[in-house]
Parts: C-alpha cells; sequence; structure tokens
C-alpha cells in the first residue's frame, strides 16, 4: 500500500454528538464498540463510511414513514412502528433519498451494482454464486485505494465472502461468519461492528481510510433480536400459534399460511414486529459504531452512507412472501439510502428516483474523485429511469439468453412502476410509487413509454455469464444453502 499523501478537509466537529441528542442510542445502550488500541490522540486523517442493510426495505426505518407501504389496510394504531432512531438521526442531519432502488433484489448481485456503479447488465454478476470477476470492471474501494485511502471491509454474512469478489481492492476484508442459520453462516451486527473496529485500530495511522461495514441482521429468520427489542416491538400484538420468536420453522409455516390466505392479521403483525426488532439492532449496531469512530478520528467520519442492499416481500406479494429474489416490486426494490458528512445538505430530502449504481459515484464526489460506472452524483445528476430485474427463478433461462432477461424486470419513471415478467405471463403492471397514491386507471400512453424504455434496456443486456468462474465458491455456496435462496 503506497500512501498518495491526499488531505481532505475534515468533517463536522460534534455532529455524532448529536445523534444522541437526537435519540440515538449510544454504545452503552447498543452493542459495545471496543475502546482504540492505541491509547494516543484521535487520528486526524479523513474517514469515509459506507454501511450496507441487508434485506432492509425502506419503509423498515422510522425516517421513511412518508413511503410507508407496510399494512395501509389496517388501523395505524395496529401497524408496529420502526425503532431507528441512529439511523434517523442520520437523515436528520444529512440527505435522505426518498425513492432509492435496487437494481437487483438478492445480495451478491446488489452489492456489485453498489460498487461498480453498474447495472447487472453491466457487471455481469445475475445472482448469488457468480462472482464478481478479477479481471471485471473498477471498484469503488480500487478508487478509494488509487486515491490514497487505506480500504476496510468487514461483512456479516457468507455469501459476501471473498471468493465471491467484492474484497477487490480492500486492503483487508473481514468475513468470518461461524454462526450457523438454515444453511448458510453469518454473524449478529454487534459482532461486525467489532471486527471492523479490529481492523481500524490495525491501520496505518495518518492516512485516509474508506470503511465499508456490511449488517446482515435485518435478513430471516429473525431471531436475533435482543429479547428486549423484541419485547418493545411485539408489545400489544397477541400471541399466534405457530408465530412467536422467530426462527426458520416459524417463518416457513408463515409463508405457507400466507400463500393460502391463511394468516390472520396477528401474524403479519407479528412477523413485522420481529423483522422490524431485527432492523432496530441493526440500528443499535450503527449507533456503536459510530461512536467508536468517534474516539478514534478526531471530529469522527467525514462522510458517512448507509444503504439498503434490497427489500423484502413480507406478506405482500402474497404469491411469493417473506422473502426477496423472484420479485423486482416496489416492496423488494424501494429501499433506504442516507448520505451525512461533509458535502452533503443537511436536512434535505431528494424527491428524483436513484438506483444504488449511484452511490458510489456520489461517494466519490463528495470526496472530490470523478464517476464509477454508469453512476451518476445523486445531488447534481438530473432525474432518470431506474431499471431493477430479479434473480429467480434460475430454471427460467433460455440458452443463449442473460439469466434474468425472462425474469421479473421493472423500470421507475414518471412517479410510476412499470412491472413485467414474462416467465409467468401475466400482463405488464403501472404501479404509481407513491403508497398513499390511487391508480389513476389505464394509462396507455405513459405505459407505452415506460415498456420503451424497459425493452431498450432488455436489448442492451448481455449474452449469458454461464457457469460461475469458481466451482468451489459455488459448491460452498450450494451446501450452505444460499445458492438461489431468496429467503
Amino acid at each position: 500500500m503506497a500512501a498518495r499523501g491526499l488531505r481532505a478537509g475534515r468533517g463536522r466537529p460534534g455532529c455524532l454528538a448529536a445523534l444522541a441528542a437526537a435519540g440515538a442510542l449510544s454504545c452503552a445502550e447498543g452493542p459495545d464498540a471496543a475502546p482504540p488500541l492505541d491509547a494516543g490522540a484521535p487520528d486526524s486523517a479523513p474517514l469515509v463510511v459506507l454501511i450496507s442493510l441487508d434485506t432492509t426495505r425502506a419503509d423498515a426505518l422510522g425516517c421513511y414513514a412518508d413511503v410507508n407501504r407496510w399494512g395501509l389496510d389496517l388501523d395505524p394504531a395496529l401497524r408496529p412502528a420502526p425503532h431507528t432512531p441512529a439511523l434517523d438521526a442520520l437523515a436528520a442531519g444529512g440527505l435522505r433519498a426518498r425513492h432509492a432502488y435496487a437494481q437487483a433484489p438478492t445480495t451478491l448481485s446488489s452489492h456489485a451494482t453498489l460498487f461498480t456503479g453498474l447495472d447487472p447488465h453491466g457487471h455481469r454478476v445475475p445472482r448469488n454464486g457468480f462472482p464478481l470477476p478479477a479481471d471485471g470492471p473498477p471498484t469503488l474501494a480500487e478508487a478509494l485505494r488509487a486515491a490514497g485511502y487505506t480500504t476496510l471491509g468487514a461483512v456479516g454474512a457468507s455469501v459476501l465472502d471473498e471468493s465471491q469478489g467484492l474484497a477487490r481492492g480492500f486492503d483487508a476484508w473481514d468475513d468470518e461468519a461461524p454462526q450457523r442459520v438454515r444453511r448458510r453462516h453469518e454473524r449478529p451486527a454487534a459482532d461486525v461492528v467489532a471486527a471492523a473496529l479490529r481492523l481500524v485500530d490495525a491501520r496505518p495511522r495518518g492516512r485516509p481510510t474508506f470503511l465499508f461495514v456490511h449488517l446482515f441482521d435485518p435478513h430471516s429468520p429473525w431471531d436475533g433480536a435482543p429479547v428486549e427489542l423484541q419485547d418493545a416491538l411485539l408489545q400489544g400484538i397477541p400471541d399466534v400459534d405457530g408465530l412467536t420468536r422467530g426462527g426458520s420453522a416459524e417463518v416457513d409455516a408463515l409463508v405457507r399460511a400466507t400463500k393460502a390466505g391463511r394468516a390472520p392479521d396477528a401474524a403479519r403483525r407479528r412477523a413485522r414486529a420481529l423483522y422490524l426488532a431485527e432492523v432496530a439492532a441493526a440500528d443499535a449496531a450503527v449507533a456503536a459504531l459510530l461512536d467508536g469512530l468517534r474516539a478514534r478520528f478526531d471530529g469522527g467520519p467525514d462522510l458517512v452512507v448507509v444503504v439498503g442492499d434490497h427489500g423484502e416481500a413480507l406478506d405482500a406479494p402474497a404469491a411469493r412472501p417473506y422473502g426477496h429474489g423472484g420479485d423486482v416490486h416496489l416492496e423488494a426494490t424501494h429501499v433506504p439510502l442516507l448520505l451525512w458528512g461533509e458535502g452533503v445538505p443537511v436536512g434535505v430530502v431528494h424527491e428524483p428516483p436513484v438506483g444504488l449504481l449511484d452511490v458510489a459515484s456520489t461517494l466519490l464526489a463528495r470526496r472530490g474523485l470523478g464517476p464509477l460506472g454508469q453512476g451518476a452524483d445523486l445531488l447534481a445528476a438530473a432525474p432518470r429511469p431506474v431499471f431493477s430485474e430479479a434473480t429467480k427463478p434460475a430454471d427460467r433461462a433460455r440458452p443463449g439468453e442473460w439469466e434474468n432477461l425472462q425474469l421479473q424486470r421493472a423500470v421507475v419513471d414518471e412517479g410510476h412502476q412499470l412491472l413485467v415478467s414474462p416467465w409467468e405471463g401475466r400482463p405488464p403492471a403501472l404501479r404509481p410509487i407513491e403508497p398513499s397514491a390511487a391508480a389513476a386507471g389505464p394509462q396507455p400512453e405513459l405505459q407505452a413509454r415506460l415498456m420503451g424504455a424497459l425493452l431498450r434496456w432488455d436489448a442492451a443486456a448481455p449474452g449469458p455469464r454461464g457457469g460461475a468462474e469458481d466451482p468451489g465458491a459455488v459448491e460452498g455456496l450450494k451446501a450452505l444453502g444460499y445458492l438461489d435462496d431468496g429467503r
């Protein structure tokens, strides 16, 4: 690692302290953040932090209450409310993208977009099990390392282990995931934060640092959150046979009941509450991470970006509930995107739709660096269509075609999402992106424009990726039960 001597301006001193004043959990209330190994003065070098929240839909955060799309048929008093004070405080002190969308609803493909600024057609990672090639497109970490940053990553699940290609450009990548859940391996957010802070403590002091942290907790089966968080979010919701505290068997039973139309409202509410408890645990980990970084860096991070990699279906759509991968409905693709720090306006809600492919370029622009891939700085770019494609079912691919071309696909533009699903034989569906907006009836001209955009995107799809480049990694993912496992 050759130091480049880059020296950026400092962040806003004291802003992280304001998180606690705004109601955010401190490290005393959330996961313990280890003190710095070096007891000397905090480092004055710049720090950029990117946090991805796995399986986190936008309305799982309190600051996205204005675009909640869950339980609209229920009395508002009966809807479990998110508990995300740390993330809400970041939104209040920075920028919230109100309509941010994932380009794919599974972890590896979505993170490939996050790191390359390319949609799946560009980075050619159709789904889990297809590593980002070693000679593939440039990554965010490579761009920052070339600019003189030490690049560190800590991840929470085996689907992002080093063999999957996202570690390219990182000086250190901690992917330990000892806990077996279903047939995969993961670790709780508190352990990921501890690992991230250990990497920070081992870094060369005095150099700019980029830290990527991936928190997997919101992924089902929602039985890892502290009991006190579960109790708080389950308060007032009656017990339901077969759904008490989460767990694989309970979630599987809930999926069957929902598909059969037999899941009572109380089960829907309990499932939402258990899911929100996992998101609340991730929020507490974010607070602990920021607290730990503030102890290590003078003034804390210069820039913090938080994003969900994809959403989660929960009870809708009922055909494929409580999972992800097979749908690009708004529930599966609408994700949180928060920016806080140097070069970010305070208290701003960004209205135009953006994609995860814009995150890297937006982050780089705040550091005075150029764009990456197809992405654009969302603070400066004109609105444009945002495309997404499903990653399942894998057996619907046609020979000689891009793997996802027959799966669900969607485009968001002009305040609507147009959804097509060739493998199901359903007609295209047009839906407003505002949850409270009533469908305006047939809109043939709008539908034709969006369909034209989607067909042009399809026409630019590459040929098939074919077998994944790392057979050993594929076998490992199969053994873990993660390959094509949308839940």
